[in-house]
C-alpha cells in the first residue's frame, strides 16, 4: 500500500495542481481538492468547513462520500473541539484507531450520540497567517497515516487553501467586474464635472478667461475643454459686443478699454481682478491671482478673470474637481495595474500547473513577476550547500550582475540571514549595496526575499529587486506574496516529483551499476591483474555521475603515487603535477579516509588543499573511498568532479556499493591468481618430482652404482694384497657419495624453495646485486670481473629468497666463464606496465638455445661435470622462487657467445 501510494502521489499532485489551475470559483476549488485526496487515501468521506473570518462561523461549504458521522457541522469556531484545536493551533491531528477521537474529546459523544468512524484526519487549510478552514477525512476501518501520507496531505490542504485565496482574487478582479469598477468610477467624475460646468453657467457671461495664447473662452465652455476639444478663438475687440463686462461690484457696464482682463493683455497692472481657475499638475492657464496676472517666462500675461461676483466658492470646487479627478485617475491607473497583475498571475498558475521541472517553472515565475512588477529583476535560487545558486532570473539582469550572482549568493547575506532565522518573506527598503555586500546592486533602493519551504526546511527562494526611491507598497507585498505562496506549493510537487524521480534514477544507476560490476565479474572473469579491475571499476563509477574523472592512488615510501586514472583531469599542469610527484601522504583528500576508511564527500570541493588552487579551480565537488583487499587497506579511489553536486544518500549507496564490489572482485582475482600459482607450483612439482624420478633412477643410481661397483673393487684388491688400487678404488667411492650427497642438499634446498613462507615488502634490487656480487667473488676468487651493474628500483619480494635467485645467477655468470675471453657482468633492470623486468647477462661459454628449455629442469645440464661443477638444480630453484612471486623466467644464449638471464617481478602486492 505504501510503496503504491508512494507511487501515485506525483501523479495525483500533478492532475490536482493542474485542476486547480483551472478552478475559477470556491465550489470548483474544493470539488477538485476533495475527490483525488478522498481516492488516493482510500477514505470513506470527506468535509470541507469554512470560517468566516468576521463572524468566526464555521460552514460546511463541501461533503463527499458516505458520511461517517455527523459531527462536522456548521457552527461557531469553538475550542477544545477537534475542528477548533486544528484551526487555533494550525497543526493536523490524526486519530488512526477507533476510540482515539473519543479518547481525545469525550464530551462530543453526547452531541453525536456517538462516534463511529475508525479514523480520521483534519487538517488546516492555511495561508499565511491566516486559517480559512479545515479538511477532513474520515476512514471506516484503521488507518495508519505513514510520513508520506502526511506529506501529501498537508500539501493538499496548502493547495487548497491557496486556490481558495486565488478564487477569492478572481471574483474580486473577473474582467465584468473590474469594469463596472471602472466605469462606476468615471461615472463618478463625469458627475462631478457636469457639476462644475452647470454651476460655471449659472454665471452667465460676465466671467471671461483668455489663454496664453490669445483665445478667449467662456467659462461655460470649460468642461468641453477639459475634454480635451478645442477653445475657439475670440477677438478681443469683440468683447465689448460679445458680453456683457461688469466691475467687480456690477454698478455698471465697461468699455473696451475698462475691461481689465484686456488691460492686463495690454500688460497693465490689474488689481481687481480676483479669481482664476487652475488645473492642478498643469502649466497654469487659468490663474488665481490677487490683483496680479501671472505671466509666461517670455512677459506675455498667462490668463485673468473678471468676474461679476465673489466667486470664491466656484474656485474651490474647481479645486476639489481637479483633485478629485487626479485621485480617480490614479485609482483608474491602479486598477488597470490590478487587472494587468491579476491576468498574469492566473495565467502564470495556469501555466505553472503544466510545469515538469523546477526549472520551468522558475523561468515562468520570472516572466510573471517582470508582468506584474515593472522593472523588478528577479532571480530563483536553490541551495546548494553553503550557497545559493540561481536557477533562473528575469531577461533584464545586468551582465555584472549576473556574472557575480552565478558564483553564488553566499548564505550569510544579512537578507537571507534574516529570512532563514524569521522563516518569513523579508521586504527592505533603502540602498542595500552596502548593507548586504552584493557587488553591482546599488541601482536597487527595495528589495525583497521569499523563502520556498519544503517539508519544513527553506529549500529554494525568490530573490527581488527594485530600481525606485519609492518603498515597498502594500500592493506589491501582496503580488510578491501572493506569487510566492503559489511557487512554493508548486515547487514542493515538482521537487516531490523530482525526488522520487531521481530515487528511480539512483535506484536505476545503483541497479545498473550492479548489472556493471556483474558484468564485470563476469567479463573479466580470467583476470587477475588489479589495475585492469580497478580501472573497470573507474569506468563504471563515472559513468554514473556528472563529467569529471577518477583516480586510484597507492602508497609509496613517501607519497601517493598514481596507479590508474579514467578521464582527462581538466589541467595539463595538473596532470604533470600528479604523474611525476603523486600527493604528499598527509593530503586532505586522501589521508582522513585511509586512516578512518570512512567515505569523504565533498559537496563544495576544498580547492587548493591538495594542490595549488589555480590548477584545481575547475573542480567543484570530490570523494574518497579506500579500496579494501580481505580487510586491508591497500590504495584509495577518488573522484573529482566538474559540476557542483551535493552527494545524496543514493549517490553514497551506489558508490560504497561500487567499492565493495570492487573489493569483492579484487578478492576473487587474488583468489584466482594464488589459485593459479597453485596449480603453477603443482604443475612445478610434478615436473620436479618427475625429474626427481629420473634423477634416483638415472643421476643418483650412477653414484650408488659407483659406489657399490668400486666397493667391491676394493675388496677384492684388498683381499688381493693391492693396498694402493684398492685406496684408488675407495677414493672414488667417497667422491660418488660426496656426489649424492651434493645432489640430495640441492633437493632439500629446492624442496624448501617451494615451502617456505614468503614475507613480501619493498626490497632495493641495489643492495641484493652488492652481496650477490660478494657472494660470487667469494666463491671464485680467482675470476677476474668486469661488473657493470645499471641502476635498479626497489622491488615488492622476500629479502632472503630474492637475494638467492641474484646470488645463484651471478655465481652460475662467474662460473660459465670462458677461459678465452675476459669476463663481463652486466646487471640492469627494465620497467614494464605491471612488473619490473631484470637481466644478467655474461659472455662466458654460452648454450645452445635448442635446449633453452631444460636449463630450469631439475638436475638439467648442458656441460659435463668434469668442465663446469654443479648438481642442475639451482635454475630450477631461481625458477621456483620467482614463480611464488608471480614472475617468471628466461634464458637466451649462443655458444661461446655468453647468456642472458632474466625474471619479472610484479609491480603489485
Amino acid at each position: 500500500m505504501s510503496e503504491a501510494f508512494a507511487d501515485t502521489t506525483p501523479r495525483i499532485l500533478q492532475h490536482l495542481t493542474e485542476t486547480l489551475a483551472a478552478a475559477r470559483t470556491q465550489t470548483a476549488v474544493l470539488e477538485a481538492a476533495l475527490s483525488p485526496t478522498i481516492t488516493a487515501l482510500g477514505a470513506v468521506s470527506g468535509t470541507v468547513l469554512l470560517l468566516e473570518s468576521k463572524t468566526q462561523e464555521l460552514a460546511v461549504r463541501t461533503a463527499q462520500g458516505l458520511a461517517a458521522h455527523t459531527l462536522w457541522q456548521d457552527g461557531p469556531l469553538t475550542p477544545d473541539t477537534p475542528v477548533g484545536d486544528a484551526i487555533i493551533q494550525r497543526q493536523a491531528l490524526y486519530f488512526e484507531h477507533p476510540g482515539d477521537l473519543k479518547a481525545a474529546y469525550p464530551h462530543l459523544e453526547d452531541q453525536t450520540g456517538g462516534l463511529p468512524a475508525a479514523a480520521t484526519a483534519i487538517l488546516p487549510l492555511s495561508l499565511d497567517e491566516q486559517v480559512l478552514g479545515v479538511l477532513l477525512l474520515d476512514f471506516r476501518q484503521p488507518h495508519q497515516f505513514t510520513a508520506d501520507e502526511q506529506c501529501f496531505l498537508s500539501t493538499i490542504a496548502a493547495q487548497t487553501a491557496l486556490g481558495l485565496d486565488r478564487a477569492t482574487l478572481l471574483k474580486r478582479l473577473d474582467g465584468e467586474g473590474a469594469q463596472r469598477q471602472l466605469q462606476a468610477r468615471t461615472q463618478e467624475l463625469e458627475t462631478d464635472r457636469a457639476f462644475l460646468s452647470t454651476t460655471l453657467n449659472s454665471l452667465g457671461e460676465a466671467i471671461i478667461v483668455c489663454d496664453a495664447q490669445g483665445h478667449l473662452i467662456r467659462f461655460d465652455g470649460l468642461a468641453a475643454e477639459m475634454h480635451g476639444q478645442d477653445a475657439e478663438p475670440i477677438d478681443p475687440e469683440q468683447w465689448a459686443s460679445q458680453y456683457n463686462l461688469y466691475l467687480s461690484d456690477c454698478s455698471r457696464p465697461l468699455n473696451l478699454a475698462e475691461v481689465p482682463l484686456y488691460r492686463a493683455w495690454q500688460g497693465e497692472e490689474v488689481q481687481n481682478v480676483e479669481f482664476a481657475i487652475c488645473r492642478p499638475g498643469h502649466p497654469p492657464r487659468y490663474v488665481v491671482a490677487n490683483g496680479q496676472p501671472l505671466f509666461t517666462p517670455d512677459g506675455r500675461p498667462n490668463g485673468a478673470v473678471v468676474a461679476q461676483r465673489d466667486i470664491t466658492t466656484l474656485h474651490v470646487q474647481s479645486q476639489q474637481l481637479s483633485e478629485r479627478t487626479t485621485e480617480l485617475e490614479r485609482q483608474r491607473a491602479a486598477l488597470r495595474a490590478e487587472q494587468a497583475a491579476s491576468r498574469a498571475f492566473v495565467t502564470f498558475t495556469e501555466a505553472a500547473g503544466r510545469t515538469q521541472t523546477v526549472e520551468e517553472l522558475g523561468h515562468l515565475a520570472m516572466t510573471t513577476l517582470h508582468v506584474i512588477l515593472p522593472g523588478v529583476t528577479a532571480l530563483f535560487y536553490e541551495r546548494a550547500g553553503a550557497t545559493w545558486m540561481p536557477l533562473a532570473w528575469t531577461p533584464d539582469i545586468a551582465p555584472d550582475l549576473l556574472t557575480v550572482l552565478q558564483r553564488g549568493l553566499p548564505a550569510d547575506t544579512p537578507i537571507l540571514v534574516q529570512m532563514t532565522t524569521t522563516r518569513q518573506p523579508v521586504f527592505l527598503d533603502g540602498g542595500q549595496e552596502e548593507a548586504q555586500g552584493v557587488a553591482h546592486t546599488a541601482a536597487f533602493h527595495s528589495v525583497a526575499a521569499y523563502p520556498v519551504m519544503q517539508g519544513g526546511n527553506i529549500t529554494a527562494l525568490l530573490s527581488l529587486g527594485l530600481p525606485t526611491q519609492a518603498p515597498w507598497t502594500d500592493a506589491q507585498r501582496e503580488l510578491v506574496l501572493a506569487l510566492g505562496r503559489s511557487f512554493t506549493l508548486l515547487h514542493d510537487r515538482l521537487s516531490v516529483a523530482r525526488q522520487v524521480q531521481e530515487q528511480r534514477d539512483a535506484a536505476e544507476k545503483r541497479s545498473e551499476a550492479l548489472e556493471a560490476f556483474a558484468v564485470m565479474s563476469r567479463d573479466l572473469a580470467g583476470e587477475t591483474n588489479r589495475y585492469a579491475l580497478v580501472r573497470r571499476a573507474q569506468e563504471i563509477m563515472l559513468s554514473l555521475l556528472t563529467p569529471g574523472y577518477a583516480l586510484y592512488w597507492e602508497q609509496a615510501s613517501d607519497h601517493w603515487e598514481l596507479k590508474s586514472q579514467v578521464g582527462d583531469i581538466g589541467n595539463p599542469e595538473l596532470q604533470q603535477l600528479v604523474d611525476d610527484y603523486g600527493l604528499p601522504l598527509d593530503a586532505p583528500a586522501l589521508h582522513s579516509t585511509w586512516q578512518t576508511g570512512i567515505p569523504n564527500y565533498q559537496d563544495n570541493y576544498a580547492q587548493g588543499a591538495d594542490t595549488p588552487i589555480d590548477m584545481i579551480r575547475h573542480v567543484n565537488a570530490a570523494t574518497a573511498f579506500r579500496v579494501v583487499l580481505h580487510g586491508q587497506p591497500i590504495g584509495m579511489l577518488a573522484i573529482g568532479l566538474f559540476d557542483q553536486r551535493v552527494w545524496t544518500p543514493m549517490d553514497r549507496a551506489v558508490l560504497e556499493t561500487a567499492i565493495y564490489s570492487l573489493g569483492l572482485v579484487l578478492e576473487r582475482a587474488q583468489s584466482i591468481e594464488a589459485l593459479e600459482q597453485a596449480n603453477t607450483e603443482l604443475q612445478i612439482a610434478n615436473e620436479e618430482l618427475h625429474a626427481f624420478t629420473y634423477s634416483v633412477s638415472h643421476d643418483l643410481r650412477t653414484p650408488v652404482r659407483h659406489v657399490k661397483g668400486f666397493t667391491e673393487l676394493a675388496m677384492k684388491t684388498f683381499t688381493q694384497g693391492q693396498t694402493e688400487k684398492a685406496q684408488r678404488h675407495l677414493g672414488i667411492v667417497s667422491q660418488a657419495a660426496d656426489r649424492m650427497t651434493e645432489m640430495i642438499d640441492a633437493m632439500l634446498a629446492l624442496s624448501r624453495a617451494g615451502r617456505v613462507e614468503l614475507l613480501f615488502r619493498p626490497v632495493p634490487l641495489q643492495t641484493l646485486v652488492q652481496q650477490a656480487q660478494q657472494d660470487a667473488m667469494l666463491e671464485f676468487p680467482e675470476q677476474p670481473v668486469d661488473w657493470q651493474i645499471g641502476p635498479l628500483p626497489a622491488v615488492r619480494a622476500d629479502t632472503a629468497a630474492l637475494q638467492q635467485v641474484l646470488t645463484n645467477l651471478l655465481s652460475n655468470a662467474v662460473k660459465f666463464a670462458a677461459l678465452t675471453r675476459p669476463l663481463q657482468v652486466r646487471v640492469w633492470a627494465e620497467e614494464q606496465p605491471q612488473a619490473w623486468a631484470v637481466f644478467v647477462q655474461d659472455t662466458g661459454v654460452g648454450f645452445d638455445q635448442e635446449y633453452a628449455g631444460k636449463l630450469f629442469g631439475v638436475f638439467q645440464r648442458l656441460h659435463t661435470q668434469d668442465q663446469f661443477a654443479g648438481t642442475g638444480v639451482g635454475l630450477a630453484t631461481i625458477k621456483r622462487i620467482v614463480t611464488r612471486h608471480g614472475g617468471q623466467v628466461w634464458a637466451e644464449g649462443r655458444v661461446d657467445a655468453g647468456a642472458t638471464f632474466g625474471f619479472t617481478l610484479p609491480k603489485g602486492p
